[in-house]
Order: C-alpha cells, then sequence, then structure tokens
C-alpha cells in the first residue's frame, strides 16, 4: 500500500509541476486505488496511513483544478476515507 501511495504522491506532483498529466490519467488512478472495493479494503486494513495519503493527495488535485471527476461525491467520498483511515490509524 505504501508503493500506492509514493505512486500517486509522484503522479499528482507531476502534474502539479508540469500540468502534463490528464484528469483522466489521475481518474484512472483514482478508479483503481479507491474506487475498487477490493483495493480500498486491502489499503485500509494493511496501511490505512497510505490510504489517507493516496485520498488527501486525489483531494488536493481536485482541488487545484488538476482533475475534474464527473462524479460530484468525490469530494465527499474522499473526506470519508480520510476520516476513516484517521479513525484506523488511531486504533493501531
Amino acid at each position: 500500500a505504501s508503493e500506492f501511495a509514493e505512486t500517486v504522491d509522484r503522479l499528482v506532483g507531476f502534474a502539479e509541476t508540469t500540468r502534463a498529466i490528464s484528469g483522466a490519467l489521475i481518474e484512472a488512478v483514482h478508479d483503481a486505488y479507491l474506487g475498487d472495493p477490493v483495493v480500498r479494503a486491502f489499503m485500509l486494513r494493511e496501511n490505512p496511513a497510505a490510504a489517507k495519503v493516496i485520498a488527501e493527495r486525489l483531494l488536493s488535485a481536485r482541488r487545484r483544478g488538476l482533475w475534474h471527476p464527473l462524479r460530484n461525491s468525490i469530494d465527499d467520498d474522499l473526506a470519508a476515507l480520510i476520516a476513516e483511515a484517521q479513525g484506523l490509524e488511531v486504533a493501531a
């Protein structure tokens, strides 16, 4: 899971500095890592801190205008995941 977080961090960082990353690629990463319930559950179970970092970076990309998801619920979904991951970190 930490490798997933590293990948997202680098992807969003590159998008921020170059504007060379399409929103569609960020959407695909979101769908693969957080949109897939099996992968999401794995990350929350094995490394909630990594899940939190991924959600925070994707939320940052959305707020900076690097990603325009089609679903209006993305901000709420990411905020809920951040809160859930924080709760799991505290419990661990």
